[in-house]
C-alpha cells in the first residue's frame, strides 16, 4: 500500500475544502429558495384508502322469517377511497366512495310450502358521500383528533337466493347522513362513524305497500393516507 506524500495530502485537503465550500453554497441557495422538501409546507390535499368493520344497527339484523323488514344481517365490512382537500390548518372537505357489505344470512327454510331448502340473504350498499372534517391541534402534530360528518347518496342493495329458484335482486337510492370521530396519526387514521340510513320502499317484498326500513350502521375503519 502506498503512503500519501505531502503533495498528495495537500491536494486531498484542497479537494475536501472545495467540496465543503460547494456544499455550503448549495445549502445557502436551498435555504434562500424555501429549503429542501422536508422544510416546505405540507400539501393541502391527500388520498386515503379505507377499510374496516360494519355493524348493522337498525332492523337489518332482525329475523327474516319472524319480522316484516328484517334480513338476518350480521357484522360485515366496508372498503373505500377518499380525497381530502384542506381549507386551512383545521378544516377540510372530503368526497368519498365506500362499499359496505353486511354479513350474509344463511340457513334452511322451515316454514311455508317449501321446506328444507337452502337460502342465503345479503344486504349491501354503495355510498357516494361528501364529508366535512374539523381537526384539532396544529398541522405538524403527530396525533390529531378530528370530527367528521356529511351527507351521501346511498344505493341500498338486497339479494336473496333460494335453492332451485332464481336469484332475486333489488336496489333503492336514498340520502343518508353520517357523523363520527377520528384520530389521525401522521399517515394512519382510525375512525368510528355512525350512519343514519332510513327509507320506505316496496321493492324488497312481494307486496305493493311500502315498508319502512332502518338500515343504520356503525363503522369502525382504518385509513392509510398518501400525498401529504
Amino acid at each position: 500500500m502506498k503512503k500519501l506524500t505531502n503533495g498528495t495530502a495537500s491536494v486531498t485537503l484542497m479537494v475536501l475544502l472545495g467540496l465543503f465550500v460547494v456544499a455550503e453554497a448549495q445549502s445557502r441557495v436551498l435555504l434562500a429558495t424555501g429549503g429542501p422538501r422536508y422544510h416546505q409546507s405540507p400539501s393541502n390535499h391527500e388520498l386515503i384508502f379505507e377499510g374496516g368493520l360494519a355493524e348493522p344497527m337498525g332492523d337489518q339484523s332482525d329475523g327474516f322469517w319472524t319480522t316484516d323488514n328484517g334480513f338476518g344481517s350480521s357484522t360485515g365490512y366496508q372498503t373505500g377511497v377518499r380525497f381530502r382537500q384542506y381549507l386551512g390548518e383545521f378544516f377540510a372537505v372530503s368526497p368519498a366512495f365506500h362499499y359496505t357489505r353486511f354479513g350474509t344470512a344463511t340457513g334452511v327454510t322451515d316454514v311455508g310450502p317449501e321446506t328444507d331448502l337452502a337460502y342465503n340473504i345479503r344486504t349491501s350498499n354503495y355510498r357516494y358521500g361528501f364529508d366535512l372534517q374539523a381537526f384539532m391541534g396544529g398541522g405538524g402534530s403527530p396525533m390529531r383528533l378530528f370530527m367528521t360528518g356529511g351527507v351521501a347518496l346511498v344505493n341500498n342493495r338486497y339479494r336473496d337466493q333460494l335453492q332451485y329458484h332464481s336469484t332475486f335482486e333489488e336496489a333503492v337510492n336514498t340520502p343518508a347522513y353520517s357523523a363520527g370521530l377520528g384520530l389521525k396519526m401522521r399517515n394512519i387514521e382510525l375512525v368510528g362513524e355512525y350512519t343514519y340510513n332510513r327509507f320506505d320502499t316496496n321493492k324488497f317484498t312481494n307486496g305493493e305497500t311500502p315498508l319502512s326500513y332502518n338500515w343504520d350502521s356503525f363503522i369502525v375503519r382504518i385509513g392509510v393516507t398518501f400525498g401529504r
